[in-house]
């Protein structure tokens, strides 16, 4: 079983017989850590993070990925607010202040609408897909821990797209793929939020 980076390489370097391409283990293993980020949706890759929104424009977390759910409290429960599209927000909402009812993403923000004043902040989680941690500064991740063969398959990837072995190259794309897809569907029924459009 693969539990480290340091045995991540080893199966590397073990399954492409290459001994002579260790300074480039950190390469692979970063333009992988791109493709997972890229194609995995998985339960390893949420976040979740409670916060205070006390204005009506909120930068997005630096390791987000993707939106999966935003809650906001007021009266007394917590309310999901809905995702649309930039236009219907200007649309359908005026900038007056008041409790979000739904909001948009455009420029790495959440825009709320009503706008929020920050004398009078909410409480809220969002809940969102995160970048992995890259293995090249930590020693495992949960992706790594769960499902190993995704990593061992988007370096072996890398690795034979470097030593330009199509053959090769396109095994480990498919079984990169495989892997992906098998991960993406483990990861329950959860709807993720719908974008309307204007």
């Amino acid at each position: 079983m693969i539990t480290s980076y340091t045995q991540l390489k080893t199966e590397v370097e073990d399954w492409s017989h290459r001994t002579d391409l260790t300074s480039k283990m950190d390469t692979f293993c970063q333009l992988a850590e791109g493709m997972i980020n890229r194609e995995l949706r998985s339960q390893e890759m949420e976040k979740r993070l409670s916060q205070s929104f006390d204005a009506t424009f909120f930068d997005l977390p630096s390791d987000y990925i993707a939106l999966k759910a935003l809650e906001i409290e007021y009266h007394g429960r917590r309310n999901p607010i809905r995702q649309i599209s930039p236009q219907l927000l200007d649309s359908t909402y005026s900038t007056a202040t008041g409790p979000p009812k739904a909001y948009t993403l455009q420029a790495n923000q959440i825009e709320f609408r009503p706008g929020i004043d920050a004398t009078s902040p909410y409480t809220g989680e969002l809940i969102y897909y995160a970048l992995v941690p890259t293995l090249t500064s930590n020693s495992t991740n949960d992706v790594l821990d769960k499902w190993p063969m995704i990593y061992l398959a988007g370096m072996m990837l890398q690795l034979n797209i470097f030593a330009q072995d199509e053959e090769q190259s396109t095994l480990w794309n498919d079984a990169f793929n495989t892997q992906v897809d098998n991960a993406n569907k483990s990861k329950g029924s959860y709807v993720l939020p719908q974008v309307r459009v204007f």
